[in-house]
């Protein structure tokens, strides 16, 4: 899935973090933080200052009959007589030692996975087929009491076989294709990526530096300069697939919406464009616009679901949407919904929102259908 000879390139520093932080909120100002005065800091206990003042991971190993064997903090170093009090303890010691999460793991741990991982995996395999034994094998330790993590945004997410990522790719970018993505900041390229696959495996990942080269000015408008770009990125990498174009703010606000609705009317507003929108997308998008009205429906009727009285036809709109080839049923869970839950976390002060003709509003998370 991932070539051995991929190639990254057109990226500077600034556009490259520009892309990290729209999956990894906060990074700029992690970055941006001070580091320790002393070689050897030792984290203390603080008084909570909201999330901002959240950051690194606290790390516990425990020996037999739960003692701590060693703990510290990966930003601040580390602790001394840290009381633990179980897995239902970690959050409260994430806020009394300013952590954004926690890692508790058993002794041995680390050999056993590396011995599992050994087993599990085949000369040959690629990057993807490697993390995806990996994180399987980091499952499994949870659910047998050796790991702790907190806070788990992603615990109902299964972990995909290798074949069925495979699968999704096909759909989302078939050989020889590429698919793009160009974000605007107040007027001006904020960030840039366009991948390429070939040979069942991606080979090419390209910043903005080169497709300034290839595109040449821009208007500053990316409901028009998106045909400008899919155009020069078919011609110089690979026929585009998929095209998604979009305002920072959009996008940042649609990555952490949770109701449904938001992104088929983003869509529908040209918030956002999607060119060339390959079948499941219309599908995905056509969907989110269903599950939208009917939220919405519920909600003006204080409650009633109108679209019980048509389960017939609902269940007939489910099993056509099951038929099409697309990304969530092949993986068995929506990517979107799991990342925006991700990101949601990563942000525990934020307001969850989606938006509306109107602005944004506290999002609606059920789902009727």
């Amino acid at each position: 899935m991932i070539s051995p000879d991929l190639r990254f390139e057109g990226f500077d520093v600034e556009s490259w973090t520009n892309l990290v932080a729209l999956f990894s909120p906060g990074v700029v100002e992690r970055m941006e933080n001070q580091p320790a005065m002393t070689d050897a800091p030792t984290a203390d206990k603080r008084e909570a200052g909201g999330a901002s003042d959240l950051r690194g991971t606290l790390v516990v190993v425990l020996g037999n009959g739960d003692r701590v064997l060693k703990s510290y903090h990966t930003s601040r170093g580390p602790i001394v007589d840290l009381e633990w009090g179980g897995r239902e303890s970690l959050g409260e010691l994430c806020r009394t030692y300013g952590a954004r999460r926690a890692l508790a793991l058993r002794e041995g741990v680390a050999d056993e996975m590396a011995e599992r991982l050994a087993l599990r995996l085949q000369r040959g395999d690629d990057y993807a087929t490697q993390w995806l034994a990996f994180t399987r094998i980091f499952r499994e330790m949870e659910d047998a009491g050796q790991i702790y993590v907190y806070p788990r945004p992603l615990e109902k997410v299964p972990v995909p076989s290798a074949g069925t990522v495979k699968r999704a790719l096909d759909i989302i970018l078939p050989d020889d294709h590429s698919v793009v993505m160009t974000v605007w900041s107040k007027g001006r390229p904020f960030t840039t990526v366009a991948l390429s696959r070939r040979n069942g495996c991606i080979d090419r990942v390209v910043g903005p530096d080169l497709l300034t080269r290839w595109v040449g000015p821009l208007g500053g408008d990316f409901r028009r300069d998106h045909r400008v770009i899919v155009d020069a990125v078919s011609g110089a990498l690979a026929p585009v697939h998929l095209g998604v174009f979009a305002e920072l703010s959009t996008l940042e606000e649609l990555l952490r919406a949770s109701g449904p609705g938001a992104w088929a009317q983003a869509v529908a507003v040209r918030d956002v464009i999607i060119y060339p929108a390959p079948p499941y997308a219309a599908v995905a998008l056509g969907a989110d616009a269903v599950r939208g009205v009917a939220t919405e429906t519920r909600r003006l009727l204080g409650g009633v679901d109108f679209f019980q009285a048509f389960s017939p036809l609902t269940d007939l709109v489910r099993s056509r949407i099951a038929e099409v080839a697309s990304v969530k049923a092949t993986l068995g869970f929506d990517p979107l919904h799991a990342l925006s839950a991700w990101l949601r976390r990563r942000e525990p002060r934020a307001e969850e929102y989606s938006v509306h003709a109107g602005g944004t509003r506290a999002a609606d998370s059920r789902d009727p259908l």
